[in-house]
């Protein structure tokens, strides 16, 4: 049986009271069912049609969502088309009380974050979860043009420890974690940080920082490879500041 063409002919509704269908797309669908092997442990926050997809290729799947009737529907339906639902955790809740007590060890093959997309949960969802994948393990994000998503594939596209596989059905990324990411909590290491973000600046206040940064930039990188013109431009600073 190909799940996913399941779904699509039966059309389940799992959501609102069993009247909403918030499903991923189908190739996102399929994407997950081929990061998923039988016997891997995956987790995703979400539930729904991704959840079945899980739990059909035999994997020791966790599913977090807060509303519990979603989890019954979704074992009511795996039932009815005869998958297994015996390697399947509901854990009912919201996913920054929950997920720090799942999310402690680097256990999980894949993952899908497709919960609450409301500034912070994306970010929430990804920061434990990466931390519990192995590397090499799969994760998959859903709706990246939502700003609270977006902003979390922005960092994932800038660092090296990521690489994308895929953008799928024009709304979903699929990476992998090629290595574990560096421990340090020194932000400067992330490319992510690399530029200052003045934004927040009117215009002429802008252009000015930026330069300033700019400048600043090639400065230290001069310095550290010309000491001399470290040493030079220290005086010539020292003695500005005497004119002051």
């Amino acid at each position: 049986m190909d799940i996913v063409d399941r779904l699509l002919r039966d059309r389940p509704r799992f959501h609102v009271q069993g009247t909403t269908r918030w499903d991923s797309l189908p190739d996102t669908l399929r994407a997950i069912g081929q990061a998923v092997s039988e016997g891997d442990r995956t987790i995703e926050t979400g539930c729904g049609a991704s959840t079945v997809i899980f739990t059909g290729q035999g994997a020791h799947h966790t599913v977090l969502s807060p509303d519990a009737e979603e989890h019954a529907r979704v074992r009511d339906y795996l039932e009815k088309i005869g998958v297994d639902d015996s390697r399947l955790i509901s854990e009912v809740g919201v996913s920054d009380r929950v997920l720090p007590s799942l999310c402690r060890h680097r256990i999980f093959d894949a993952a899908y974050i497709d919960g609450a997309h409301s500034f912070p949960y994306p970010a929430i969802d990804w920061h434990y979860i990466t931390r519990a994948l192995k590397v090499g393990g799969k994760l998959i994000m859903d709706d990246i043009p939502i700003p609270a998503v977006a902003y979390v594939f922005r960092f994932m596209l800038s660092d090296p420890s990521w690489r994308l596989d895929a953008i799928l059905d024009e709304r979903a990324a699929a990476f992998t974690l090629v290595h574990e990411p560096p421990a340090e909590e020194n932000y400067t290491l992330q490319p992510f940080n690399h530029w200052p973000d003045y934004g927040f600046a009117p215009i002429p206040t802008r252009a000015r920082l930026i330069f300033a940064s700019g400048f600043g930039k090639i400065r230290q990188k001069v310095g550290a490879r010309y000491p001399t013109f470290r040493r030079v431009w220290r005086r010539f600073s020292r003695a500005n500041e005497g004119l002051d």
